[in-house]
């Protein structure tokens, strides 16, 4: 079933895709047809504003049956692991055919192995590729295009109630992937290692039974079926799969976020020059939109003399203001000439675009439901990464292990109902209390324009006065119980009337929700401290079935209770 396209096949969409947008969008349209394939790109940039139209109409629409399926798939291939999307699937895909001999299957609606994003990681998470054996040295090395010596987060300052100087942060975020070319390098371990992948291929509908699952889906206009032991959806943020799974909310709140990946910025130090050396990790330069929203810019080098540059907002899900991202490139192509001066060579590369998805968990543990019999959620379409950062890459390598594990053994030793693969996720209790600060970057129409400049500059000048690991933890979603209350408990300290600010945002309601979370947080502090518990090869010789993969979730726990060092 694996198909292999060529360049030009894959990029194949009428240019005449950009005529009802040409006056009301001039500049985002003139900015895509500069781009090569640009007409691909804008292709998946309006299929993705219509996944979110269906979103927001609540059109819910019943994609899992738990019944036989249909007579005529009985005969269809059978794999261990079907991975619905082509992007981190890939990845993962790879690890479960090479690590665990699993027979694998991608497939995406467009081409397995081409994201719309570009991602930057911490050295120390991107590391774990290499050390759990699905990357060599030479293979990372490969995509890693740029590292920087530091970062910083800076917010405008001229307008806000309290002021916050730049914070520099050395081992965050520090390194540049061309996400493209390591999607390839996996897809490349994959077809070595016996796995498939299908492009132009849609999801329709699944059905659970006696099991299994068993995938409808359709390719050319033909409908043809895969059956596996675990079909795995990620699928991104709209996945029919997910909001079935959730349905009252597939998530809280979401990031709408544009950019590229241009090359022929004036480069120099100062601060609408491009530095290589530098990433800037949260930028600011005014205050929010007379609609609430306040766009914050994220800017880091990439390979040669690109640059990949990010506009975005933070908002609730529910919220009346405008998520289009079609709407927010041409805010972006407006507003870029004022962050970073365009040379006289400027090219505008490729889009990098997404709608990225969060949840706050207003209880003690995750409140999300990832999983069913023989389905799991994962990336996006899990929407457990960091509320804060929105770091889904970094989330799911720092998770790679055990997610890849606990899925081969449940996999092989025929634990795949939901009370096994709920367990497969990647929830961390640090990183869900930090939706709570998240708030704080959600603008509002009612509030005043400097709202949330004004409340992350009193988050910087406390992070200032603290441990510079505070800071460092904070924003690589590695925060940990002792240093999340030096800076909750600094808070009152220095500014007395901070609790206006958190009725303001959050209210009573939300305000409780995070006493849960906190309580929740520290209840996994003091379960996990002191966890005495046996490497991964010690279980499995000591144990089998259920009670080994009881054994390896306590592992897995374990480490997230040290977390990685960074």
């Amino acid at each position: 079933m694996s198909v292999c396209l060529t360049e030009i096949e894959e990029y194949t969409t009428d240019d005449s895709i950009f005529s009802p947008y040409e006056n009301s969008h001039p500049k985002t349209v003139s900015a895509f047809r500069s781009m090569q394939n640009g007409s691909y790109w804008f292709e998946r940039l309006l299929s993705l504003e219509h996944s979110w139209k269906l979103k927001i109409s609540h059109q819910k629409k019943v994609v899992i049956s738990y019944s036989k399926p249909p007579e005529t798939s009985k005969k269809s291939p059978y794999f261990d692991i079907v991975y619905g999307g082509g992007g981190l699937a890939t990845i993962h895909a790879a690890a479960m055919a090479k690590l665990h001999n699993l027979k694998t299957l991608v497939f995406d609606r467009f081409t397995v192995g081409i994201t719309h994003r570009d991602w930057n990681i911490s050295q120390v998470e991107f590391d774990e590729l290499i050390h759990i054996g699905l990357l060599t040295e030479e293979q990372a090395n490969k995509v890693v295009v740029r590292k920087y010596k530091s970062g910083f987060v800076e917010f405008f300052s001229e307008n806000s109630e309290f002021k916050g100087d730049r914070i520099w942060m050395e081992g965050v975020l520090d390194v540049a992937i061309s996400a493209n070319d390591l999607l390839h390098t996996c897809k490349d371990i994959l077809i070595e290692h016996g796995g498939e992948f299908s492009h132009s291929t849609t999801f329709s509908h699944v059905w659970v039974h006696d099991g299994q699952a068993t995938i409808e889906i359709i390719k050319d206009g033909v409908v043809s079926y895969l059956r596996c032991a675990v079909f795995v959806d990620c699928m991104g943020s709209y996945s029919p799969v997910a909001q079935q799974l959730n349905p009252k909310g597939a998530f809280t709140h979401c990031c709408p976020t544009v950019g590229t990946i241009s090359s022929g910025f004036v480069q120099g130090t100062n601060k609408d020059e491009v530095d290589p050396t530098i990433g800037e990790i949260l930028l600011t330069l005014d205050d929010a939109q007379v609609d609430g929203r306040q766009f914050i810019w994220e800017g880091f080098p990439s390979k040669d003399d690109e640059f990949v540059t990010y506009l975005f907002f933070y908002d609730e899900i529910d919220s009346e203001t405008d998520k289009s991202l079609v709407n927010l490139f041409e805010v972006f192509f407006e507003k870029l000439p004022s962050y970073k001066k365009l040379g006289e060579n400027f090219d505008y590369g490729r889009p990098a675009f997404g709608m990225i998805p969060s949840i706050l968990h207003p209880s003690l543990v995750n409140s999300r439901t990832v999983a069913t019999d023989s389905i799991l959620c994962l990336g996006d379409s899990a929407a457990l990464s960091s509320p804060l950062t929105y770091c889904g890459f970094g989330s799911f390598v720092r998770n790679f292990d055990r997610t890849t594990t606990l899925l081969a053994f449940s996999i092989k030793n025929k634990l795949t109902s939901v009370e096994y693969l709920s367990e497969i996720n990647v929830y961390e209790p640090n990183v869900s209390i930090l939706g709570n600060f998240a708030k704080f970057l959600v603008g509002k129409k009612k509030f005043e324009q400097n709202t949330v400049n004004s409340m992350m500059n009193m988050i910087v000048s406390i992070l200032q006065e603290l441990p510079k690991s505070v800071a460092k933890s904070l924003f690589t979603d590695t925060l940990k119980w002792e240093d999340y209350n030096k800076l909750m408990s600094s808070v009152p300290v220095k500014y007395p009337n901070s609790y206006k600010y958190l009725f303001k945002h959050h209210g009573f309601i939300g305000l409780f929700h995070w006493a849960k979370n906190f309580v929740g947080f520290t209840a996994y502090h003091f379960l996990t401290k002191n966890r005495n518990t046996q490497s991964k090869t010690q279980i499995l010789q000591h144990y089998t079935g259920s009670k080994a993969f009881s054994a390896l979730v306590s592992y897995f726990h374990s480490r997230k209770s040290t977390s990685i060092s960074v």
